[in-house]
């Protein structure tokens, strides 16, 4: 009898630590829900390579695009109600429209990361994007170069298509004192984040502003230079441009679309800034990693990135200048 209760309470331990094993795993079996636009090629790009380096670091990853905002909204809610334990995103559109699905999963307890574009809201979590300030910063100093502005050169005509207020205020940072020199004219005055955001960031938008631009003030000027927030906006602007009759301006881009290449070798559009998915991607996922084990994600900015009442902890990558100079020895990675 004695042995029999050793034996037994061998085994019970046995199944006590077996099913203590079972727990681990299924603790590891972490779900991240990714929610991202489908508004261009680089999201398939950003969240193929999100879901291959999570799936390599065994997380199980519920990956969803939306083209519209009420779509987005949607697969949020499903992500919430699946109670997923972290949900990345990237608002389609309309960011205010979602602050109820963010207030939702803060009451869930599941924390939001938010991806690329930020969203100015107190219930998200961290932020990780490429630097869009910076990225606004380097458009301004690659046409101060270019135009020798430094140097007094002028005047030229410069009209700005913007997608986020940050890269607009880089870029005005760099260019408003040849603005203010008269080195640059802005003939239609509009030099606001108001005035210039794309809606939607949909090239449509971009496309009747031009037209307008262009028939308004452009019938007896030369427009020199267009700053353009993404290298989709970038295509149908210069498509029109075209279109019109127009020399090329000076135009950049951002994203590294493969379009927006072949473009700059046709010398339609001078450069592009390249975001390389894999490594905003692995940045992330290192960010989503410590947030579902509880311990600090890599922050490099504590004091740009204010959701209204308190600054968001957020990690900013470094973003690539592409143009003729270098695009031979850029393009074999993307």
């Amino acid at each position: 009898m004695k042995y029999a209760k050793i034996i037994c309470a061998t085994l019970i331990l046995i199944f006590v630590a077996a099913l203590s094993g079972c727990g681990t795993a299924e603790e590891k079996a972490k779900t991240i829900a990714i929610c991202f636009p489908n508004t261009s090629p680089s999201w398939e790009r950003n969240g193929s390579a999100m879901q291959r380096l999570l799936e390599e670091e065994n997380f199980i990853v519920d990956m969803y695009y939306a083209k519209i905002d009420s779509e987005q909204l949607q697969q949020f809610q499903e992500a919430v109600s699946k109670k997923v334990d972290c949900i990345v995103t990237c608002t389609v559109g309309d960011h205010d429209i979602h602050a109820e699905n963010f207030a939702l999963a803060k009451k869930n307890d599941i924390p939001i990361i938010i991806f690329d574009e930020f969203v100015k809201n107190d219930n998200i979590t961290y932020y990780t994007s490429f630097d869009n300030n910076a990225i606004g910063e380097a458009t301004g100093e690659y046409f101060t170069t270019v135009l020798n502005l430094r140097h007094g050169g002028g005047p030229y005509n410069i009209e700005f298509f913007s997608g986020t207020d940050a890269f607009l205020n880089g870029t005005m940072d760099i260019l408003e004192p040849y603005i203010r020199s008269g080195q640059l004219i802005c003939r239609s005055g509009q030099t606001t984040f108001e005035q210039t955001a794309v809606k939607d960031w949909n090239p449509e938008n971009a496309r009747t502003r031009i037209r307008e631009l262009l028939n308004r003030y452009y019938t007896d000027a030369p427009l020199n230079v267009v700053i353009s927030p993404n290298d989709d906006i970038s295509g149908a602007i210069i498509e029109e441009i075209e279109k019109a009759g127009k020399p090329y301006p000076l135009i950049s881009g951002l994203d590294g679309e493969p379009a927006a290449f072949q473009r700059i070798r046709e010398g339609k559009q001078t450069f592009t800034i390249a975001k390389d998915p894999n490594i905003l991607a692995a940045k992330c996922v290192r960010m989503i990693k410590a947030v579902v084990e509880g311990t600090q994600p890599d922050i490099n900015d504590v004091t740009n990135y204010n959701s209204g009442t308190r600054f968001i902890p957020s990690y900013l990558c470094t973003p690539l200048i592409v143009d003729k100079s270098n695009i031979d020895t850029v393009t074999n990675k993307y």
